[in-house]
């Protein structure tokens, strides 16, 4: 089931223009977080920096969908037992 939402979210989610759209904004919002990094770093250490940043903020992300769609499973879930029991 994890390998769906892996590539559910990897397909239809990051693609979305939604997505797209936060995607520009957050590379504009690390741009500027590493920025004084420059002048006490080299471009390659300010790099392996953004790429960590970039890593956990996917992964992040991707836990987030897991867990969204974990939740909202579960409430429909309750949600159908409670009709089932009010039919009764």
């Amino acid at each position: 089931m994890e390998s769906l939402l892996s590539r559910l979210y990897d397909k239809v989610i990051c693609q979305s223009e939604e997505s797209v759209a936060f995607g520009i904004r957050y590379d504009e919002t690390v741009t500027e977080l590493v920025k004084p990094l420059y002048e006490s770093m080299s471009e390659d250490e300010v790099e392996e920096i953004r790429e960590l940043i970039y890593s956990a903020s996917y992964s992040a992300e991707k836990y987030g969908f897991y867990l969204g769609i974990h939740t909202a499973v579960k409430f429909m879930t309750e949600a159908m037992n409670i009709l089932d029991e009010v039919h009764e």
